[in-house]
């Protein structure tokens, strides 16, 4: 997929190429998870996971290059070699981050390029499993937007208080982006189970105003994000014609407006508890109205020496009236072979509805790596799109224990 970069970030890199070394800050780093997952399920979890045990699902390696062209001026540029964002079977090399700093005072902070949201706690370090406790980061939640980054222009103002420091980021930007679907009995271009990916256009605005004191983070967000398909329509209404669901021949929309909004802590407790929660709602008018939920976590932690122990409980769930539609299609029964395209379209709807209960801890081996050990148990309700559910099954009612081992580091 091309990258399209602002003129100014474009030539900010030509100037780092032009200018000798004597002249420039150069700052080389990298990240990187070995992870191992297995469940007690023959079918797979967030696409990979399952009783044979995969390293795709948390495995990672990325690299950045800061380069400090004055003190006020400065280009970021990462990559990340990653399970590719289209495809099930293939590994990615992506450019993550790619955008040019300007600081013009302390408190201002300006971005163009390809730059990092900011939606969750853990958004912008997301990769980073060296930076956080957890396993995983709960996909309740997380997995909420299908984007982390995009090309545009972030603008962030601090104010610093005695105790307390407050700071409002806004940013607007666009980037092409994939949804992943699974059909339990059949995909668009077969009539056998698998994955598909759809890509979308993305054109995203939002407004973060985070608090933040030595042991205390507060943060809240307002997001509206644009999506359309490439003159596509998106959305085609589900229909039932005589005794089948099917696509209307008419319907669906140009674009997509999207609202979203988050609300985010971590709050140090007595006795050196941590406690972390976070929150997002996001509403989706479309044939997938399954994407139109409720996602939260809450955390416990504790350090102790070198070990950080912690239990956390999350829970995703999608609109009574998606769940109800998913139910209502996925019981039409029809004789062989019409039955297929029941589930198929009931697969449509992508719906949501699952909770997990995860204990871990992690183990600072330096200070710049983690060994990380979780046990979780995920429980679906009426039904769960991260579950890829075996032919002639449902992803609902499961429960599914995943053991989950790892080894971060930054260098």
């Amino acid at each position: 997929m091309p990258l399209k970069l602002p003129k100014t970030f474009l030539m900010s890199l030509l100037a780092v190429v032009a200018a000798p070394a004597s002249a420039l800050d150069l700052t080389w780093s990298g990240f990187g998870t070995i992870g191992v997952a297995q469940s007690d399920q023959p079918y797979k979890y967030q696409r990979f996971i399952d009783n044979h045990g995969t390293f795709k699902r948390d495995s990672l390696l990325g690299i950045q290059l800061d380069a400090r062209l004055s003190q006020q001026w400065s280009v970021t540029v990462q990559g990340k070699l990653a399970p590719s964002d289209h495809s099930d079977t293939d590994w990615q090399a992506s450019l993550t981050w790619a955008f040019l700093s300007w600081r013009p005072s302390d408190d201002w902070l300006i971005r163009a390029g390809k730059i990092r949201l900011p939606l969750m706690l853990n958004t912008e370090n997301n990769d980073v499993g060296a930076t956080f406790d957890v396993a995983r980061l709960p996909q309740e939640i997380y997995s909420i937007s299908p984007l982390t980054d995009l090309v545009g222009v972030g603008v962030s103002k601090t104010w610093f208080g005695d105790g307390v420091d407050w700071i409002a980021e806004a940013y607007s930007g666009q980037i092409k982006t994939y949804w992943r679907y699974y059909g339990r009995e059949m995909n668009p271009e077969s009539s056998y189970p698998g994955s598909w990916f759809l890509a979308y256009d993305i054109k995203s605005t939002g407004l973060v105003l985070t608090a933040r004191s030595l042991d205390n983070t507060f943060r809240i967000g307002g997001h509206r994000v644009e999506v359309t398909r490439d003159g596509a329509k998106i959305g085609r209404p589900i229909v039932k014609v005589g005794p089948a669901y099917r696509f209307a021949d008419e319907g669906g929309d140009d674009k997509v407006i999207i609202p979203l909004a988050t609300v985010g802590a971590s709050i140090l407790l007595p006795a050196n508890i941590r406690l972390m929660g976070e929150y997002a709602w996001i509403k989706i008018d479309s044939s997938s109205e399954g994407l139109n939920r409720w996602g939260g976590y809450l955390s416990l932690s504790k350090r102790i020496g070198a070990w950080t122990p912690y239990v956390y409980f999350a829970k995703t769930k999608s609109r009574e009236r998606a769940l109800d539609k998913y139910t209502e299609i996925n019981n039409n029964v029809l004789p062989p072979p019409f039955g297929a395209s029941q589930k198929f379209m009931a697969d449509i709807i992508v719906p949501y509805d699952q909770s997990t209960w995860a204990l871990g801890t992690s183990y600072r081996l330096t200070s710049s790596s983690l060994l990380k050990a979780e046990w979780s148990q995920v429980k679906t309700g009426v039904a769960s799109s991260l579950v890829d559910a075996p032919s002639g099954t449902d992803s609902g009612n499961q429960r599914i224990n995943v053991l989950s081992l790892s080894y971060n580091f930054i260098f």
